[in-house]
């Protein structure tokens, strides 16, 4: 497949692009962040090269997390062993689940064990988050529940395997013949060894880093936290985000339930997640050996793992590590049962590669125009190139995404009235939305101008500004292009990266992690490269380039300002300690489990101890429902009304509140940024009319900030909110000197 070596030109042509694109890369700042620069972390790894590269090289020292002061070495690995413990029996209980599902349908088909293990741990992974909303809507999450599919399957796999061998009158049945591939020579492995080795460690020790970063503590563990504590999965009516698919973040209450304790689960779950990783990295591999070659699927498997990205999703635990693997496991399984020439092992593949999307759909919705309908349109187009029947391919493909994600639609509509509540409002309605709310919420995640003027330079924050992607991703890449005549294969992938960047760009808010499913398919492209000239010059360049980029990614992947709070072989316990805010430290030394706090501003809550109430951004303010006068329709008003103090202190009674919490840091971050909002009833006015009213105490200052530091425009916005005064601190010749946004009230 590569192109033919009498055009001398084009190897020049693609040469130039590979250099001089790694240059460009690597010169640049970051777009958004003037304190990162690639140029001076490169030029600092070889200035310092022979301090560096030995701690570098060894991904055994993790000295560059424990700059804390924290104890940290071998001896803390131990720590780790009843997270890794948990981990493990979950995800072996998915995968056996997932081989027991996929026998029947894998049978004769022509896969290499790889090729079957990325599909039955797919499919494993994605019963068992499914098996977990069956049991926790029913209230029965268990130990014994949570392992029954994997110990059920366990039994049938042994019983089949054992009537195989005793029927020995029966004829054995000849094994389907595995595919052939070009091979890779020796050299390749070990290099691939030796370069992924270092990425793969520090993945694996830095899985078990606790959760710190906001939408995790917000809603990925949060929700399961609240249901494990609440023994069942119920309506969080509000926290807006669990209602949606929750693939992954079940992984993570089984985690819990199997932990018998929400935080060591949140910990297992979090490796588990790591594994979506090992996973993708295993699937680019197999496709990457399959449609191009061994040695293109070692490549793959290189740039893809070398990513930063790839250690910043596991250190956060994004549902994007499993919309990921998914949209990979799609595409191989989808490419796979397009050339597929016997009809019933075609339709199996395809009802396969369905399940697969809609379990990409069932991680999060946005998979539905990044995976379901890309994966559906070039599954049917390559089918129809063969001359095969269009409607029932369409049908199979259909009902594996509705066996996958059907029942997350299900919950939906029988919780809210809605199959993809909060989404389509205007179509489906629901029972706990509004139309400002549904305004806000569009308005909250969607992009704010559609110019076509700044294509350019969104599609260079996807190339080269992100400081968590590689530069080997379009540097190899791109050369690709010229296979495209060629190369059907080639072909689909392109299709797939052009259909990401454009409904990225005109579908999303345009964040950076809405685009990572670009990068496995990219990094196939990128491996692709290898095989495009055979001479030793061409190769000698790409593994110069892939050397060099590997090393400055690994140097990435150990900076925690970088890639995120990273625990490496610290102390545990400490490492715990760490990870919690200041305040949350005092709240949870402070209060017991028989006092229930109300939240106002704040939703990162996962790392109090005890009850709370809390709303999430684009959820009603539980603050304004409950002190607000219902005769007052003026909603997030700051001239609404609010309740008699004593029909305000009689709610707090019977929600058993016994202090109110306030965050104006948060509430400052939501107004300031108008994609958000936060309703203009709060104001510190209302907190000063309940504490005059002998409802609330005087308020502790749980954190103080200079006002002088403030930007202008905060300090204005500030300004603006009635009783602002009533933050600040004013010294003796009437400056405003201190404010103190995070408050504590006692209910008197």
């Amino acid at each position: 497949m590569s192109v033919q070596s009498r055009f001398p030109v084009l190897q020049t042509i693609c040469s130039i692009w590979v250099i001089g694109f790694l240059i460009f890369f690597f010169s640049e700042t970051h777009s958004n962040d003037q304190e990162f620069s690639r140029a001076f972390i490169w030029q600092g790894i070889w200035k310092n090269a022979i301090f560096i590269l030995p701690s570098l090289l060894n991904p055994f020292d993790v000295s560059h997390v424990s700059a804390t002061g924290v104890d940290s070495g071998w001896p803390m690995l131990t720590q780790r062993w009843p997270f890794f413990r948990i981990a493990g029996l979950l995800f072996l209980s998915a995968v056996t689940t997932g081989i027991a599902i996929t026998w029947p349908l894998l049978r004769s088909a022509r896969l290499t064990r790889c090729e079957c293990f990325v599909i039955q741990a797919g499919l494993g992974l994605s019963f068992q988050s499914l098996w977990t909303l069956m049991i926790g809507s029913a209230g029965c999450l268990s130990f014994a529940t949570v392992i029954a599919p994997g110990s059920v399957s366990f039994l049938l796999i042994a019983g089949c395997v054992l009537r195989r061998r005793l029927r020995q009158t029966e004829a054995l049945q000849p094994s389907p013949a595995r595919p052939s591939f070009e091979p890779a020579p020796k050299w390749l492995w070990i290099a691939t060894g030796l370069f992924a080795l270092p990425f793969l460690i520090l993945l694996l020790l830095n899985g078990f880093t606790p959760p710190w970063e906001f939408d995790v503590c917000e809603y990925h563990l949060q929700g399961p936290k609240e249901w494990f504590q609440a023994g069942e999965i119920t309506f969080l009516e509000h926290n807006v985000y669990t209602s949606f698919p929750f693939l992954s973040e079940m992984l993570s209450l089984d985690a819990m339930v199997l932990a018998d304790d929400w935080d060591d689960g949140a910990v297992s779950a979090k490796v588990v997640l790591a594994g979506f990783q090992l996973l993708t990295t295993l699937c680019v591999f197999t496709t990457g050996r399959r449609w191009f070659g061994t040695s293109t699927g070692l490549i793959t498997a290189i740039v893809y793992i070398s990513v930063p990205w790839t250690l910043r999703t596991s250190l956060i635990a994004y549902a994007e590590g499993a919309v990921t693997f998914f949209l990979m496991a799609t595409v191989l399984c989808g490419l796979i049962a397009s050339t597929e020439s016997e009809a019933s092992i075609q339709r199996r593949l395809t009802l396969i590669t369905g399940m697969l999307a809609g379990s990409a759909m069932a991680a999060k919705y946005p998979a539905v125009v990044s995976v379901v309908i890309p994966a559906g349109l070039l599954l049917l187009w390559s089918m129809r190139t063969k001359g095969c029947l269009l409607l029932p391919i369409a049908l199979l493909y259909g009902t594996g995404v509705l066996l996958a994600a059907g029942p997350w639609l299900i919950r939906n509509t029988i919780d809210t009235g809605n199959p993809v509540y909060p989404l389509m409002y205007s179509v489906f309605g629901a029972e706990d939305w509004s139309p400002a709310m549904d305004a806000k919420w569009k308005n909250g995640h969607s992009a704010s101008e559609h110019s076509p003027a700044k294509i350019p330079q969104h599609l260079m924050g996807v190339v080269v500004f992100s400081k968590w992607t590689s530069g080997l991703l379009f540097g190899l890449a791109v050369p690709t292009l010229l296979l495209l005549r060629k190369h059907r294969q080639s072909r689909y992938l392109w299709t797939m990266v052009a259909w990401l960047l454009v409904t990225w760009w005109a579908l999303t808010h345009r964040i950076d992690r809405f685009w990572i499913p670009i990068i496995p398919v990219t990094a196939l492209l990128a491996g692709a490269s290898w095989t495009m000239f055979r001479n030793t010059s061409w190769r000698v360049l790409l593994f110069v380039c892939i050397a060099g980029c590997s090393l400055f990614n690994l140097q990435l992947w150990r900076m925690p300002d970088v890639t995120g709070f990273q625990c490496g072989l610290m102390d545990f316990q400490v490492v715990r300690s760490l990870v919690v805010r200041g305040d949350f430290k005092m709240l949870n030394s402070r209060l017991s489990s028989e006092d229930r706090i109300l939240m106002v501003g704040e939703a990162e809550v996962f790392d109090l101890r005890f009850p709370v109430y809390y709303n999430t951004v684009f959820d009603e303010s539980l603050f304004e429902q409950w002190t607000a006068d219902e005769s007052d329709d003026r909603y997030w008003s700051a001239e609404r009304k609010m309740k008699s103090a004593d029909a305000v202190f009689q709610i707090f009674a019977e929600k058993g509140v016994t202090y109110v919490y306030v965050n104006w840091l948060e509430i400052l971050r939501y107004r300031r940024d108008g994609s958000y909002g936060y309703t203009d009833y709060v104001t510190p006015l209302r907190l000063k009319q309940l504490k005059d009213a002998g409802i609330l105490s005087e308020p502790t200052v749980l954190a103080h900030r200079s006002w002088e530091d403030l930007s202008d425009r905060d300090r204005r916005l500030i300004s603006q909110w009635p009783g602002y005064e009533n933050l600040l601190t004013i010294d003796s010749i009437g400056r405003k000197k201190r404010w103190a946004p995070i408050r504590l009230y006692q209910v008197r």
